[in-house]
C-alpha cells in the first residue's frame, strides 16, 4: 500500500465518521458530550495510524493537547498535537514531512486533520519536533502560564513509552505545583482580558461568539483549568483532563458551589452543542452563531437563553479571572483612596518605588497598584493602624524579593487579602512571622502542612515552621475573636504534638524509654505567644547512655536555629537542685525529692506538671500531703515580695493583684489545703475557690485575655501598660476601647483581686 493510498483510507474512514456524529450534532440525536467523546476516539486512532505508519519502531514519542487532550474533541477543530524525540537523530525529515502531508493534505476526498504544532516548546519559532532535553530546558526555564494550563490537558496518544513517561512526568510537576503560585491568576486575568479585547467586535447583537465571547466555551476552560492548577499540586487527583470530571470533582472538594459547577457544567455542553452545530454545517472551523439564520428548534430554544446564561458564567468567571476588559480605573481608584497624612504619602511612594522583578513588568505594575488600592481601602475599613501597616508591608514586598506577579493571588483571593490586611494592621508580632517567612503564606492559605519528612535536618525545617504558623493561624483567629481558652489550647496542642515528633525521631536513632515532663504554663495547657517551654526528663528507671543522648539531642534540636529561627525557647530551671541538678533524673528520684526535699515554691510548680503523651500519671500525690508550716509560708511571702513590681508600674503580670500574684496565691493555698486538684491549668485551680471569691476567676481570665492580646499588637514583648505607649493605644484599640477606660479597668481590676487575695493567700496572713 502507498503513502497515497493509506492517506486515502484513513480519509474515508474519517468522513464515514465525521458524517454521522455531524448527521446527529445538527439533529440534536445524541448528546454533545457523546458527539465530542466519539470525535476524540476517532482522532486518536487515525493519529495512531498516521504515526505508527511514519515513525514505527522510532524514539519519538506523539501527544495531545487542547480539546483532544481532554477528549472533547468538536467537530471541525484543529488537533493539537506535540512530537518529542529522544534526541536529534531519533528520525528522519522525511518522516516528519510525512506524517504532516497525510494528515493535512487537502484531495478530493478532503483531509483529516487541520493538526496545529503551536503549542510545542517556542511556538512556531522551536523545532517542530523538539527534543526531550530540549522540552524540559524550555519548560523548566522559560515556560509561561498559559503553557501549564495548556499542559493540564496534556495526553500521551502513541509512540516510544519511556518518553511519553518522562514528558507527562515533567508536565505534571511544570503545570502541578505544591507552593502557591503568584503569577498564575494574574497572567490569566491578562490573557482572559487580551481575548475579549482582541474578539470583542465577533459578539454582536446578531452574532454570538460561542468560544471567545464573554461568559464563553473558552472562559469555562480556562476558569476550571486555573482552579486545577491552582490546587492540584496539593491534591492530585485534581490533576484530570475533561473539563466537566474537573468542574464535579472541584464541587466534591468544596472548592466550587454546587450550584455554580453544575451551571458551568450545563452550560458549556450546551456551547460545545451549539458550536457542533454551526460546524457541522460545512465541516468549517467557526464559533460564530447568527441568531437571525434559520435554525432548528433545538437551537433557537438555545438561544432565547443564551445571553442570560453567558452572563451568569462571566459573573463566575470573573470572581477568579477578573474581568473580561482590562481595568483602565486604578490610577483614578488609587486617587480616590487619599492618603490623609503626609508621612503616609511619602510611605505609599517607597511601597510603588520598589523594584518590580517581572517579565512582564507594564502589566504587573498594574496588578501591583491595584492591590496596594484595594489593601490601603481594607485596611482604613478594617480600622488598623496605617502607618504600621504600611511599613509592614513594605517590608514583606522586600521580603518576597519583590515580585509583582505576586499580587494576582491576592487581588483574586479576596479572603486572603483581607486576612493579609488584618494582620499589618493589627499585630506586628504575626506580621513579622510572614515577613521573615513569605513562603509561609501558601501554608497560611491551606491550613494544613505536608506530612513529616523521615530526614531529620528536614524534619527540624517543618517543625519550626509548624510552630510558627500555628502562631499565625491561631493570632489571626484571636485578633478577632478573643477566644482565649480557644488559643492557648491550639498554642499547647502545637507544642505537644512537636515535641512528640521530635522525641519519637531522636528516639528512633537511639532507643529510650526517656519522657518529657512539662511545667509552668505548658504543663498547664495555657501556653501563649512568645512563652519558653518549661520541663524536665524523666525515665521510669536509672538513666541510661541512650538517655542522655537523646537527651542532649532534644535540646540541641530544639533551640538550634532554622529559618525561621529556633522552634522554642526551653527553661530547665525546675529540674530538682536547680541548674546544678542532673539533666535527667529517674522517676523514682523525682518521686522522693517531690515528698521529701522540694521547697515549698518549687512543689507549687509541680502543681502543673504533667507527662507529655500520658495525662494520667500525676506527681502530686507524692507531695501534696506535705501541706506548708508557717516557715515556708514566711519564705513563699519574701518570694512574693520580690516578685512584685514597684507600685506605680502597671504591669499585668506582676502587679500586686496581677496574674503572677493570683496563680501563686492559688498555688500557695492549695498546698496549705493539701488539696489533689485533678486539673494542671490554672484557671481549674482557681475554680476550686469560685463559690469563695467567685470574681477572681474573670478577673484572671480578662487579665491573661489582654496579656496575649498585648503580645500581637506590640512590635515587642511586653507586660507593662505605659499609657503613653503606641503598643497600649494599639491594645486599647484591639478591644475597641479608649485608653483611658482601658487603664481604668485594669486598675480596678487589680485592687478588686488585691482585696480578694488579702482573705485567699495564706503567705499574707503568715506575713
Amino acid at each position: 500500500m502507498t503513502s497515497l493510498s493509506f492517506a486515502e483510507q484513513l480519509k474515508k474512514e474519517r468522513n464515514e465518521i465525521w458524517s454521522r456524529l455531524a448527521l446527529s450534532a445538527k439533529s440534536n440525536q445524541i448528546s454533545s458530550e457523546q458527539v465530542c467523546l466519539e470525535w476524540s476516539h476517532a482522532a486518536d486512532l487515525l493519529l495512531q495510524k498516521t504515526f505508527d505508519h511514519c515513525f514505527a519502531e522510532q524514539k519519538i514519542a506523539l501527544f495531545a493537547l487542547g480539546k483532544l487532550g481532554s477528549s472533547e474533541l468538536n467537530l471541525s477543530s484543529d488537533v493539537d498535537i506535540l512530537l518529542v524525540a529522544e534526541d536529534e537523530t531519533a528520525y528522519a525529515p522525511a518522516q516528519l514531512r510525512q506524517f504532516q502531508k497525510i494528515l493535512s493534505e487537502r484531495t478530493a476526498n478532503g483531509f483529516i486533520f487541520r493538526v496545529d504544532f503551536d503549542l510545542r516548546p517556542g511556538g512556531k519559532q522551536g523545532p517542530l519536533v523538539p527534543t526531550l532535553d530540549q522540552f524540559k530546558d524550555y519548560y523548566g526555564n522559560y515556560g509561561e502560564t498559559w503553557e501549564r494550563l495548556a499542559f493540564v490537558r496534556l495526553r500521551a496518544i502513541a509512540g516510544d513509552s519511556q518518553i511519553q513517561k518522562e514528558v507527562l512526568s515533567f508536565a505534571q510537576k511544570f503545570s502541578f505545583r505544591k507552593h502557591l503560585d503568584f503569577t498564575l491568576l494574574e497572567d490569566l486575568k491578562t490573557l482572559r482580558s487580551k481575548i475579549q479585547g482582541h474578539y470583542w467586535a465577533r459578539t454582536q447583537s446578531d452574532v454570538i461568539d460561542l468560544k471567545l465571547g464573554v461568559g464563553g466555551i473558552r472562559d469555562i476552560e480556562l476558569f476550571a483549568h486555573a482552579l486545577q492548577v491552582v490546587h492540584g499540586g496539593r491534591d492530585p487527583s485534581l490533576q484530570i483532563k475533561r473539563t466537566t470530571d474537573a468542574l464535579k470533582l472541584l464541587q466534591e472538594k468544596q472548592l466550587l458551589p454546587e450550584q455554580e459547577a453544575q451551571f458551568l457544567a450545563t452550560h458549556y455542553w450546551n456551547l460545545r452543542a451549539l458550536e457542533n452545530y454551526v460546524q457541522a454545517l460545512n465541516d468549517e472551523q467557526t464559533h460564530l452563531l447568527k441568531v437571525s439564520d434559520s435554525h432548528p428548534d433545538f437551537v433557537t430554544a438555545a438561544l432565547k437563553m443564551l445571553p442570560e446564561e453567558m452572563h451568569r458564567c462571566d459573573q463566575i468567571v470573573k470572581t477568579l479571572l477578573g474581568d473580561a476588559a482590562a481595568s483602565s480605573t486604578i490610577e483614578e481608584e488609587l486617587q480616590q483612596v487619599g492618603l490623609p497624612e503626609q508621612d503616609l504619602a511619602e510611605l505609599w511612594q517607597e511601597i510603588l518605588g520598589q523594584e518590580v522583578y517581572s517579565r512582564h513588568k507594564g502589566r504587573d505594575e498594574i496588578s501591583r497598584k491595584a492591590f496596594l488600592g484595594i489593601f490601603l481601602t481594607a485596611l482604613k475599613e478594617q480600622k488598623g493602624d496605617l502607618r504600621r501597616g504600611l511599613l509592614l508591608l513594605k517590608d514583606f514586598i522586600h521580603g518576597t524579593r519583590a515580585k509583582a506577579s505576586f499580587f494576582a493571588l491576592l487581588l483574586r483571593e479576596k479572603n486572603l487579602l483581607q486576612e493579609l490586611t488584618w494582620l499589618f494592621g493589627h499585630s506586628p508580632y504575626l506580621s513579622r512571622i510572614l515577613c521573615n517567612r513569605p513562603e509561609l503564606l501558601d501554608s497560611f492559605v491551606y491550613r494544613a502542612q505536608n506530612k513529616h519528612s523521615e530526614d531529620l535536618g528536614s524534619l527540624l525545617e517543618e517543625l519550626a515552621e509548624k510552630r510558627l504558623l500555628s502562631e499565625i493561624i491561631t493570632g489571626s483567629a484571636y485578633l478577632k475573636d478573643k477566644d482565649l481558652p480557644a488559643l492557648l489550647q491550639n498554642l499547647t496542642s502545637t507544642a505537644d504534638s512537636i515535641v512528640e515528633v521530635l522525641l519519637n525521631a531522636l528516639k528512633k536513632e537511639y532507643p529510650s524509654s526517656i519522657q518529657v515532663l512539662a511545667l509552668g504554663k505548658w504543663g498547664g495547657r495555657e501556653l501563649g505567644f512568645r512563652s519558653d517551654l518549661d520541663f524536665i526528663f524523666v525515665t521510669p528507671q536509672e538513666p541510661e547512655e541512650n538517655d542522655f543522648k537523646v537527651a542532649k539531642r532534644f535540646i540541641t534540636r530544639l533551640t538550634e536555629s532554622h529559618r525561621g529561627g529556633h522552634i522554642y525557647s526551653i527553661d530547665m530551671r525546675l529540674r530538682p537542685s536547680g541548674k546544678a541538678g542532673p539533666l535527667v533524673i529517674p522517676q523514682k528520684d523525682l518521686s522522693e525529692y517531690l515528698s521529701q526535699e522540694a521547697s515549698a515554691w518549687e512543689r507549687q510548680a509541680y502543681l502543673k506538671a504533667r507527662f507529655i503523651g500520658d495525662d494520667q500519671k500525676s506527681l502530686v500525690p507524692f507531695f501534696i500531703d506535705r501541706g506548708l508550716n508557717e516557715v515556708e509560708l514566711t519564705e513563699l511571702n519574701r518570694i512574693r515580695q520580690q516578685l512584685l513590681a514597684d507600685p506605680p508600674v502597671v504591669n499585668l503580670k506582676f502587679s500586686e493583684g496581677g496574674l503572677v500574684d493570683v496563680e501563686f496565691a492559688v498555688q500557695t493555698e492549695i498546698l496549705r489545703r493539701k488539696i489533689r486538684p485533678s486539673s494542671q491549668s490554672t484557671t481549674d485551680l482557681i475554680r476550686i475557690f469560685s463559690s469563695e471569691f467567685p470574681t477572681l476567676l474573670g478577673n484572671y481570665e480578662r487579665l491573661r485575655q489582654m496579656e496575649q492580646m498585648l503580645q500581637l499588637v506590640a512590635s515587642e514583648s511586653l507586660v507593662e501598660l505605659h499609657a503613653n505607649h503606641e503598643s497600649f493605644h494599639a491594645l486599647a484599640l484591639a478591644f475597641q476601647i479608649s485608653a483611658q477606660d482601658l487603664l481604668k479597668e485594669v486598675r480596678d481590676i487589680f485592687s478588686n483581686n488585691i482585696e480578694t487575695l488579702k482573705e485567699l493567700d495564706p503567705r499574707r496572713q503568715a506575713h
